[in-house]
């Protein structure tokens, strides 16, 4: 078995490896180059590095260490992926080791690949939504809208449960009451019993004065829903805006450059125009 020099280079030192590991010391090899590597790498050149590192997994391979061997070649890989091993120096089962270790870490360096785009196609969409904005045009028609409804297409359903309450409950009173006496004694005065003529005439102040009761309610809502009016106003985007290239980044290329972008959308009585940044 070959010792190494007290005074011997890196270099020196790995020639005597090979020495030792051509002539089958798979130990000797061992005990001469791992101390080239570990805990920091002796050597200048990278070249040196690969292949220390190829004699260091094949003789842990031959020496019965398998985990080692594969550790060692898939360094070797990751620094020149083309690496091929000549049956003049290694044999074949260290060859065929180093082909499904190589193979092994292509799959695996696709999977960490496909899952890093995945992750950060995740975040663009993310990002994205964000800065979603979508505006929607809003008629002026719609203030004269009664029962509240001018306030609920503003968004805002409180005031539109008041006006909704309120005009629903005058109207349906008027309303009713009018249904009820023209049901009961028609359309003339003179057929409205003498005894009953007090209770009509309640009856008939009453469906007056909810009536009057409800044009104030409406009156009240159209000068609010004006007030609060707004020709456009954000409302909720969903994903159809999202142009597809980030919404499924699986089947389009991801954009390469920063844009602002517009796309329409389109409700049943208003246009709207979706803005989002796309980065």
């Amino acid at each position: 078995m070959a010792t190494t020099g007290a005074h011997a280079t890196p270099r020196q030192d790995l020639d005597l490896g090979v020495r030792n590991f051509r002539a089958g010391d798979w130990q000797s090899a061992i005990r001469v180059i791992n101390p080239l590597l570990y805990p920091r790498s002796q050597f200048a050149s990278q070249d040196d590095v690969i292949e220390a590192r190829l004699l260091l997994g094949a003789a842990q391979l031959e020496a019965g260490n398998k985990e080692a061997a594969i550790d060692e070649f898939t360094k070797v890989i990751l620094l020149e992926p083309e690496r091929e091993l000549t049956r003049l120096m290694f044999s074949e089962g260290a060859i065929r080791v180093f082909e499904r270790t190589k193979e092994d870490l292509k799959v695996r360096l696709e999977h960490e690949a496909e899952k890093k785009r995945l992750a950060e196609a995740a975040e663009r969409l993310e990002a994205y939504r964000k800065t979603l904005r979508v505006y929607e045009a809003r008629p002026f028609y719609l203030n004269f809208m009664p029962f509240g409804l001018a306030q609920f297409t503003q968004n805002r359903n409180g005031m539109g449960t008041v006006m909704a309450i309120g005009q629903g409950t005058t109207f349906l009173a008027s309303v009713g009451i009018y249904a009820y006496l023209v049901g009961t004694y028609g359309f003339e005065s003179s057929a409205v019993p003498l005894t009953e003529g007090p209770r009509v005439r309640r009856l008939q102040q009453i469906e007056i004065g909810t009536g009057i009761a409800f044009f104030g309610f409406y009156a009240w809502g159209v000068y609010d829903a004006i007030r609060n009016h707004k020709s456009r106003q954000q409302v909720q985007g969903d994903d159809s805006l999202i142009p597809p290239e980030i919404l499924n980044p699986g089947k389009t290329k991801p954009p390469k450059t920063s844009s602002l972008r517009l796309a329409p959308m389109f409700t049943q009585d208003s246009v709207g125009i979706g803005i989002g940044w796309e980065n």
